[in-house]
């Protein structure tokens, strides 16, 4: 029945578009694709960092858009938004659900998101991460509301060298977890110094806290207006919060710091950038200091050259603040310790940093399997202590266009149990674009991945895709 409704869906939005794109405001985009491997599963650069819409398993799958983007960028305002969804047909299960669906309004430099809405894609989407430890690409979009600034707005009193970008935002995480009905909020601050003509640099930090919902272990959690500003402000849980709440913070935080030296030059522009993850005061501190993505891109500045952009990364999470763990003293309370971060996973918030079955973060932290009721319990303790390296590059071979990821993985295992041997992976990833032939109205790429090691089965995986986009 899916099966159908997917190919009458396809065949509906491929001849609305054809029909009507001349003459309406709108865009439209329509992908078919099929993905197969050697395995049950597919290789890790196959599903990982796609907006959480490609399923781990042989599919065909359509993806389809109904989009508007800002009509006049030179207006103090201004409205766009997008309406996407997946369906797909797997051996196991079928699916059909909303990617985005979002509205935005801008009014001079500052923007406001209603609904779902992908991140904006960084680095050429070579990074293995976005840039960003904690916050990548490998998530289907989360809903909410967000506040921000459009891009990096002059201060008054420094307009010459200094300037801030910032956001403020509330989400509801909508996906099956071990506490229902929770909340996100997220709120972030960056500043670009202006050096001189060709360097810059930028330093800010983004803060995530899950907190509210109801605990089917620990019963319904703080969540009064009070609560909120606990939250916000990063403060401990009053006298109704968990013990542990109240010597720490309440609710689940997630935060990284940010740091980053663009240059821009007359034949290259490059980038270097660091990001640190913390989820408590030894984190902030940055007694973790050795845990952090680092990474570094190059703009060659040549688009049809055999390689246009190459990037590099070192991914490191073992330090965790150390070895010092938690405990329990005789009477019954908690012992806090600065140590063992367990990063992306909680007590309470059981699910951790995950959304519908995907790491929000690097998605070097693998996520655990769902239970039988479709909910997923965090990461794999132990897969969060890791050491990556990741090479991408894109360009052209004549006029066909590539692009490349090549990453390999150390997981070391949790402190009192440390794989022996460590577990390694390798994973490789290509895809081509076919250049357009005899007028076709869709353009073809393909491509395939692979893994060997000792960690995921050793998988070799391939890709079609057929992209019909009729834009105004």
């Amino acid at each position: 029945m899916l099966l159908k409704f997917l190919l009458v869906l396809s065949l509906y939005c491929l001849g609305f578009t054809q029909g009507f794109a001349q003459n309406s405001p709108f865009n439209y985009s329509l992908e078919l694709n099929s993905s197969v491997a050697t395995k049950n599963t597919l290789p890790f650069w196959m599903t990982a960092n796609k907006f959480g819409t490609v399923p781990n398993s042989n599919h065909s799958a359509v993806y389809a858009a109904l989009f508007s983007d800002f009509k006049k960028p030179e207006s103090r305002f201004s409205f766009s938004y997008k309406a996407s969804f997946t369906g797909y047909l797997a051996p196991k299960k079928s699916d059909i659900f909303i990617n985005e669906l979002y509205g935005s309004l801008k009014f001079k430099g500052v923007l406001l998101d209603l609904g779902s809405k992908n991140e904006d894609i960084k680095w050429e989407g070579l990074s293995s991460s976005n840039g960003n430890i904690i916050k990548s690409t490998n998530t289907r979009a989360i809903p909410g509301i967000n506040l921000k600034t459009d891009h990096y707005l002059e201060l008054p009193f420094a307009k010459k060298w200094l300037r801030a970008k910032a956001n403020y935002a509330e989400y509801f995480l909508n996906d099956r977890r071990a506490v229902d009905g929770a909340r996100l909020h997220h709120k972030s601050l960056y500043f670009k110094s202006i050096l001189n003509k060709k360097l810059s640099m930028i330093t800010g930090m983004d803060h995530y806290a899950q907190w509210g919902g109801t605990s089917g272990e620990f019963g319904k959690q703080p969540s009064s207006f009070k609560d909120y500003l606990r939250i916000v402000t990063g403060s401990s849980g009053g006298s109704d919060a968990i013990e542990t709440d109240q010597l720490n913070v309440l609710g689940n935080t997630i935060g990284a710091y940010l740091f980053q030296l663009n240059y821009t030059g007359n034949k290259t522009n490059w980038d270097f950038y660091w990001s640190h993850p913390f989820e408590d005061r030894s984190g902030m501190e940055m007694q973790n200091w050795r845990d952090a993505l680092f990474g570094f891109f190059i703009d060659f500045k040549e688009p049809k050259a055999l390689v246009a952009h190459l990037l590099t990364e070192f991914t490191y999470t073992k330090n965790m603040s150390g070895d010092s763990k938690h405990g329990i003293a005789d009477d019954g309370s908690p012992i806090m310790a600065r140590g063992r971060d367990n990063y992306f996973n909680n007590g309470v918030y059981n699910s951790g940093w995950t959304y519908f079955g995907n790491t929000i973060g690097s998605p070097y932290f693998t996520s655990e399997i769902p239970d039988s009721d479709g909910i997923t319990h965090g990461v794999v303790l132990g897969d969060n202590r890791f050491m990556a390296f990741n090479i991408g590059a894109n360009g052209f071979i004549q006029n066909i266009q590539y692009k490349a990821m090549f990453s390999h993985i150390t997981y070391f295992g949790w402190f009192d149990n440390e794989y022996s041997p460590k577990r390694r992976q390798f994973s490789s990833y290509l895809e081509v674009k076919l250049p357009q032939m005899l007028q076709l109205p869709f353009k073809i790429s393909l491509g395939s991945a692979f893994d060997t090691g000792t960690y995921r089965p050793n998988n070799i995986g391939g890709f079609l895709k057929f992209n019909f986009s009729l834009n105004d």
